[in-house]
């Protein structure tokens, strides 16, 4: 069952990015609807969360926030120098990456491979409120440009992406039992729908790239692999041992949506390019994180 649920997600995978590539035209169809998708895999993975135990996370929140701490500063501070040092051109779209909130896709990998959830999704909260004024003031200490993360829009991203799945997963639960019973018991492969969707219309916006500039894009491609992997091990031990899952996943699986959007607003479209192609990784180590954590 587990391989050929694998078999399944990487098909979807490579089949969603390539046809975003491929047939960008289908794939911005549904792109202007990506917090719906995200909406709904949030509420087909949350309906597993149990709400005391997210109560019980933010209660003793000592995990919480020294990964908090370092997800959003010691993360970014580090990889910025590490970056600035060995090829500059990249060091302000690798702050930007590695300075954002967990991202809202975090829950449906951490059901995939394992990991505290309501650690996870407190990460996803905890750094969502915090990101708009520490990232702003990391890039303006560290870069000197000064841009605004809007706290409005982040605090209605988070109901319509993060609250509403969460309440309507709670409601699920509570008095339509049935429903919350088939929704998790096939909640790998009506996510993968959604996986597929989300895919098809991030990589649609890539097209263009794969055609016009491939050096650049690899170097992208190879800077995003190097990054997730960076990310992985800093999470991985920045958390006690029974922590170490989701520890992973919260500082590896980041809003990189919502920084390729800001990044080609405040700094253009070479700035933004790496947040677009981190999704190869971001979906594509799944399996090999799956594989790392069950040894």
């Amino acid at each position: 069952m587990q391989q050929r649920n694998d078999a399944v997600l990487a098909a979807a995978i490579a089949g969603s990015m390539s046809a975003g590539v491929l047939l960008p035209s289908v794939g911005l169809l549904v792109e202007p609807y990506l917090l719906v998708w995200l909406g709904i895999l949030l509420f087909l993975n949350l309906i597993r969360l149990d709400t005391p135990d997210l109560v019980a996370t933010f209660a003793e929140p000592k995990s919480l926030a020294v990964l908090a701490a370092v997800k959003l500063v010691a993360l970014p501070v580090a990889m910025f120098a590490l970056t600035y040092a060995l090829y500059r051109p990249f060091a302000l779209p690798v702050l930007l990456l590695s300075g954002i909130s967990t991202g809202l896709g975090a829950p449906f990998v951490a059901n995939i491979v394992g990991g505290r959830l309501p650690l996870i999704v407190g990460m996803i909260i905890t750094t969502s409120l915090a990101v708009p004024f520490v990232l702003p003031s990391l890039v303006y200490a560290l870069v000197g440009s000064e841009f605004e993360i809007p706290i409005l829009h982040m605090v209605l991203l988070l109901s319509a992406a993060l609250f509403i799945p969460l309440g309507a997963g709670w409601l699920t639960k509570r008095h339509v039992p049935a429903a919350s019973a088939f929704a998790d018991k096939n909640s790998f492969l009506l996510s993968i729908i959604f996986v597929v969707l989300i895919n098809l219309g991030m990589f649609s916006t890539l097209s263009e790239y794969f055609v016009s500039d491939q050096i650049f894009l690899l170097q992208t491609l190879a800077a995003s692999f190097l990054a997730f992997a960076a990310f992985g091990v800093i999470g991985y031990v920045a958390v006690p041992r029974h922590e170490r899952a989701a520890g992973l996943i919260s500082t590896t699986y980041v809003n990189n949506t919502l920084v390729m959007v800001f990044a080609a607003q405040f700094f253009g479209l070479q700035v933004a390019a790496l947040a677009a192609v981190y999704n190869i990784p971001y979906y594509a180590g799944i399996l090999v994180i799956k594989k790392l954590l069950s040894r």
